[in-house]
């Protein structure tokens, strides 16, 4: 059974529980007494726990700017606003805001009342039709989350899972993963390197590897088994196992179905979990997002890299992963330059997304990652490797998985002023 809440005005509460039956069959309607109350409920809530639907609301806050707030929040599994008489502007207002749907009451009205289930001994004995729960079984509502207290913190069973996806080519998505995988061992960690750019793939260069293993192998297994998804891990450093892609682009499709069972395997088998995706979002990467403690949507300062990053964050989003597990991830940064301001607004999913950084290496990343060097390219005293330490420290902190290893509590405290080592000389910056 999933929970929705819902803020409406009183005559309208059977109208809002046959939009949630009509969205879920098993919810069940808890209503708020005011829009502060809804909001702290979904303040309250795990990321992806609850459904919310606000409105028709005659006064007070406004029901689009309180759907508009639930949606920056980024906590709600769905966020709905209801209304009657809904005009194609106030539709095209609300997809802006990030909310998820809109209905008209008005088209919901024509059909029978669906029935929500509530607890026993909530139904009218009296009256055959089902009624909504009462406010009165409205939860006190939990205390609001210090603002100051930093990124929420999710922490699941086993190992936090990292996932690297954009929505274009040459952005340096590959490099960055391995590169992290590369520092989360030298930290210490059991890493597991997933390549789910199934057809194309190839990580396992970066790590001098002549290829890498083949996932197309649990195309022939109804449920993998464990000996089987073992095997398809191979070592590509110490500390770092890979699995894929596949041996042959053609089998990608076969094998596409089976990732989410690879990537529990992993989770439970390793400290730490990092996937590379392909530049189109395929079903192995659709899993993987959903998976994600972290789905991070890489992209760099060419021109029309803004667009590409709103198409995959919406995407995310319509795949009901949680606008608090999305990041944004801008590679090839000038460590010197501020942050654009464009960056993280205008991209559905992201309004309230951290933006991460990691700094333009030159050439000299491309010739280690192309040597199968990759080990070597993360030392640490480089603008490129340092930036890749602070980038998972930062991930890993927010995820209370930070190792206890002094390059990894300093990468999290951020280096101090220094210089840095550059390929043809020495550069003073200050951090």
């Amino acid at each position: 059974m999933s929970l929705w809440a819902a803020w409406c005005e009183k005559g309208d509460r059977e109208a809002i529980v046959a939009v949630v039956a009509s969205l879920d069959g098993e919810g069940r309607v808890l209503f708020a007494q005011s829009a502060d109350v809804l909001r702290r409920m979904a303040a309250g809530s795990e990321p992806g726990e609850l459904g919310v639907v606000v409105g028709p609301v005659g006064r007070g806050v406004s029901d689009v700017n309180l759907a508009a707030a639930l949606a920056r929040d980024g906590r709600a599994r769905q966020v709905v606003l209801a209304g009657r008489a809904v005009s194609g502007s106030l539709r095209s207002r609300a997809a802006r805001a990030g909310i998820d749907l809109v209905v008209d009451l008005a088209e919901v009205e024509e059909v029978d009342d669906a029935e929500v289930p509530c607890s026993p001994g909530e139904r009218d004995a009296v009256s055959p039709p089902p009624r909504p729960c009462p406010p009165e079984m409205a939860p006190a509502a939990p205390p609001v989350p210090d603002p100051d207290a930093g990124s929420p913190r999710v922490v699941r069973d086993g190992a936090p899972v990292l996932v690297l996806c954009s929505g274009r080519g040459g952005v340096g998505k590959t490099t960055l993963a391995a590169s992290l995988v590369a520092v989360g061992a030298r930290w210490g960690l059991e890493v597991a390197l997933l390549d789910l750019d199934l057809s194309c793939g190839n990580a396992h260069a970066a790590f001098g590897l002549p290829a890498g293993t083949d996932l197309a192998r649990l195309g022939d297994e109804g449920n993998p088994a464990e000996g089987l998804l073992a095997r398809l891990f191979v070592t590509a450093a110490p500390g770092v196992a890979l699995a894929g892609p596949c041996a042959r682009p053609e089998a990608a499709e076969l094998a596409a179905a089976r990732m989410g069972a690879l990537i529990d395997h992993a989770r439970r088998s390793f400290d730490l979990v990092v996937a590379d995706t392909s530049t189109t979002f395929t079903d192995a990467v659709a899993q993987a997002a959903q998976a994600a403690d972290r789905l991070l949507i890489v992209s760099d300062a060419r021109r029309g890299s803004v667009a590409p990053v709103a198409r995959m964050s919406g995407l995310a989003v319509r795949l009901g992963v949680a606008r608090t597990r999305i990041a944004r991830l801008e590679n090839h940064a000038d460590e010197r330059a501020a942050a654009g301001p464009v960056a993280g607004r205008s991209e559905i999913g992201l309004e309230a997304a951290r933006i991460h950084r990691v700094c333009d290496g030159g050439r000299e990343v491309e010739d280690l990652v192309a040597a199968g060097r990759v080990a070597d390219l993360v030392e640490p005293g480089y603008a490129f490797s340092d930036s890749v330490a602070a980038l998972l420290a930062q991930l890993l902190s927010e995820l209370g998985r930070l190792p206890e290893h002094e390059e990894a509590r300093r990468a999290a405290e951020g280096p101090p002023a220094r210089a840095w080592r550059w390929p043809f000389g020495t550069r003073r910056e200050a951090r």
